[in-house]
């Protein structure tokens, strides 16, 4: 065995693993046994075997371990224009650099990627027992074990724009924020584009939606989702998120409604022939902190996650935009090495006529009476408050959400 092997062999498991995650598998893998030269593989392991000692190094000396999962990769795009990782992890590097950094070496935070701690749900729920200290999942996954989060998924009365003015809302924060605290689970943050629906190639242009009928959309365990497409004249199905590419590919299901950056960090523009800009609800990552894990830190640490989790929230709505036009590419003049635009799937772009005729079968103030039993179960003061501080008039105004 050469030299350079023997060396590799003696990174353990674990950070195998995880630097699998952060330079991605082929990097890994094919820069090290399959490199055209022992020097390309020589640099590539030395820069692996840094970068595990290193983190192994802030876990050794670190008074507090945050071990966070995620079923995200943080390399997905190695050259992304705008970020290297999945839509989920847009603004968690920051937040632990920041965190690292400002706690002076007491916190270290250990990031599972790719799954490999479980899915969504699963890793909420993990996080919310205490047996992982924080996670990434969507607010529609986390509603299932906190009801209260499902008041921003009522159709049509958020917006993508306006899910910023939430974020940053003191009124929100104690509406919200504060019971899901209370509950177990502490939202740091949110990214939340509106979702887009993708059908598969082969089916007639959607832009109405009578265009649905007798069309298999895959559904989540989103109860607002669910409502929406019974109210739909399609077919929605229920199928585990694993399973929906192959399904879409094979025909199992015609279409998914996801937001477009979720479906590229998954390949679905491979096997879509149009996405639709319906704009009816938002699919919200977030990121989450257990509840116990905060309250046992120091008052300084507690106000360093904070201040991270807002330096993230900054990020993430900074490039916001850019990421969109730029890496994701779903607006008319997005650069045609943008993900879909490179992929060719036809961008179908409501005219506003259009919009209002979605609007006639779904939106909540078309609806009021359809809502109005869900609008109580979840919280009728909640869902108020969202509504006015979604609608609010001006310019979006960056606040720290948990200070006066």
């Amino acid at each position: 065995m050469s030299k350079e092997k023997k060396r590799w062999v003696q990174v353990d498991r674990r950070d195998f693993l995880r630097l699998v995650a952060a330079f991605g598998s082929t990097a890994t893998l094919g820069g090290i046994l399959g490199a055209s030269s022992a020097a390309d593989a020589q640099e590539l392991l030395e820069r692996i075997v840094a970068q595990a000692a290193k983190e192994k190094e802030k876990m050794a000396a670190a008074k507090h371990t945050l071990t966070f999962g995620t079923g995200g990769l943080s390399n997905r795009w190695a050259d992304g224009p705008v970020v290297t990782c999945y839509v989920e992890l847009i603004g968690f590097s920051k937040f632990k650099e920041i965190v690292e950094k400002e706690s002076k070496g007491e916190i270290a935070i250990n990031v599972v990627e790719g799954g490999s701690l479980g899915v969504q749900t699963i890793l909420a729920k993990k996080v919310q027992q205490g047996i992982i200290q924080g996670c990434t999942c969507s607010t529609q996954n986390v509603a299932g074990l906190i009801p209260i989060w499902n008041v921003t998924d009522f159709p049509y009365t958020i917006g993508e724009e306006n899910y910023w003015r939430l974020q940053y809302s003191k009124e929100v924060n104690d509406a919200i924020r504060v019971k899901s605290m209370e509950a177990g689970l502490i939202c740091l943050y949110v990214h939340a584009p509106d979702r887009w629906l993708n059908v598969r190639k082969g089916i007639p242009e959607v832009r109405l939606p009578e265009h649905l009928k007798g069309l298999k959309i895959r559904v989540t365990g989103s109860r607002l989702e669910q409502e929406i497409l019974k109210m739909l004249p399609c077919n929605p199905t229920p199928i585990a998120w694993g399973e929906t590419y192959t399904a879409m590919k094979e025909g199992a299901i015609d279409g998914i409604h996801v937001n477009v950056a979720a479906m590229s960090d998954f390949g679905f523009q491979e096997v879509a022939g149009q996405i639709i800009n319906t704009g009816i609800m938002p699919s919200s990552d977030a990121t989450w902190l257990n509840t116990s894990f905060y309250r046992n830190l120091s008052p300084r640490l507690q106000e360093v996650i904070m201040e991270a989790a807002y330096e993230a929230t900054v990020f993430a709505h900074d490039n916001f935009y850019d990421y969109h036009f730029r890496q994701i590419g779903i607006y008319p003049n997005s650069p045609s090495t943008s993900i879909w635009k490179k992929a060719g799937v036809k961008q179908v772009l409501l005219t506003p006529s259009e919009l209002d005729a979605w609007k006639n079968w779904v939106a909540y103030d078309r609806h009021k009476d359809k809502f109005a039993p869900l609008v109580e179960t979840f919280g009728k003061k909640a869902f108020e408050t969202v509504v006015r501080v979604a609608q609010a008039p001006g310019a979006i105004e960056k606040r720290r959400w948990w200070k006066k």
